[in-house]
């Protein structure tokens, strides 16, 4: 009778653990679908073309769906497996210029699934640096800095940003690599820059209508009294500043010292406004005393990862909805606010 019952029980667990792995293997599946597409140019507000289009399923990991070349502005793609409440990822490239939306499985049985994207033209007369955040480390021979940059491409009618010329920020002398991260979509691009000699980089990239984020790490010798610029070939509209260890002599004019004594660890100040082709400059060196260092580095690097692989609903305007315009990741600029709740939460 016992044997029985092992037996009895060990069947219905299999069966059990069966169920769940079918269940959780048709939750990823969905059921085949023919879906209908339109290509809207978001620009002229007639029909639209793309190069590529490129589904994906987003779970643990992105998963491929298809992987397809449209021929003309609507078309259908057959027996695509849709799950109603699952999240997926679209990508539309458009002029060499990639567009993304998170979506819905509910939105992608809309009939037809819109998607809008602009034309493309060259200069940067209508991008400005609206956020840059300067994260500042210095270890005994090395001076690690970190760009984190928020730029508005406010262009009317709405295009994409393409092209020389770029738009490009100052970095101090010294300056031989760099490593550029940019990308509106949850997996960014990440660039090995070499060859540099100071003065000016070139982020080349697309400006999607709207907001766009990037990142540039350099890593050059430590020098005392060394004068680190801010600027850009564009306005810089608001920067500020985080270096650690928090005992460092950082001397110039029109900085400003915030919330100093509520965070430990690091020093951070906020810079004027910074007119294009006019850089800020700041001399950074060594000062008396003990500091504490924090590790800024490996937090914004772990936050910001998982901030990449998060996906908000389709914003570039505020009339924009969620059924057809690109969105954009969260901006790293804000997490600096992550570090500041981390940091108190230590303390608490």
């Amino acid at each position: 009778m016992l044997v029985q019952f092992k037996h009895i029980l060990m069947v219905t667990l299999a069966t059990m653990i069966l169920a769940s792995n079918v269940a959780s293997a048709q939750s990823i599946k969905g059921d085949p679908v023919d879906l209908k597409f339109e290509v809207i140019n978001a620009t002229t507000g007639g029909a639209g073309s793309i190069e590529r289009l490129q589904l994906q399923y987003s779970g643990t990991h992105l998963s491929p769906i298809f992987d397809i070349q449209p021929a003309d502005s609507q078309f259908d793609v057959v027996a695509v497996p849709v799950l109603e409440i699952g999240k997926y990822v679209m990508t539309a490239w458009s002029g060499g210029v990639p567009y993304y939306w998170s979506l819905r499985g509910r939105n992608l049985l809309e009939s037809p699934v819109q998607l809008h994207i602009f034309d493309t033209k060259t200069g940067i007369e209508d991008a400005a640096i609206t956020g840059l955040n300067l994260m500042i480390r210095k270890t005994e021979s090395l001076l690690q800095l970190e760009y984190m940059l928020q730029l508005e491409n406010t262009a009317r009618p709405q295009v994409s940003l393409v092209g020389d010329p770029h738009v490009m920020i100052n970095l101090p002398d010294g300056v031989k690599t760099a490593t550029f991260i940019y990308g509106n979509g949850p997996t960014p691009e990440e660039v090995q820059l070499t060859g540099l000699s100071g003065g000016m980089v070139a982020l080349q990239a697309p400006l999607t209508s709207g907001r766009n984020v990037m990142r540039l790490k350099t890593t050059l010798p430590w020098q005392e009294g060394r004068n680190i610029p801010v600027g850009a070939n564009v306005e810089i509209q608001s920067w500020s500043l985080m270096a650690t260890p928090e005992n460092l002599d950082i001397q110039a004019f029109d900085l400003e010292t915030t919330d100093e004594s509520e965070v430990k660890g690091y020093l951070r100040l906020k810079g004027p406004a910074v007119a294009a082709d006019d850089p800020f400059s700041f001399r950074i060196a060594s000062s008396a005393g003990g500091g504490t260092e924090e590790d800024l580095f490996s937090q914004t690097s772990n936050d910001a990862q998982e901030s990449d692989t998060k996906t908000t609903e389709p914003a570039n305007d505020k009339n924009e909805d969620d059924k057809g315009f690109p969105f954009v990741v969260l901006t790293p600029i804000f997490v600096v606010i992550l570090v500041i709740v981390a940091s108190k939460r230590r303390r608490s």
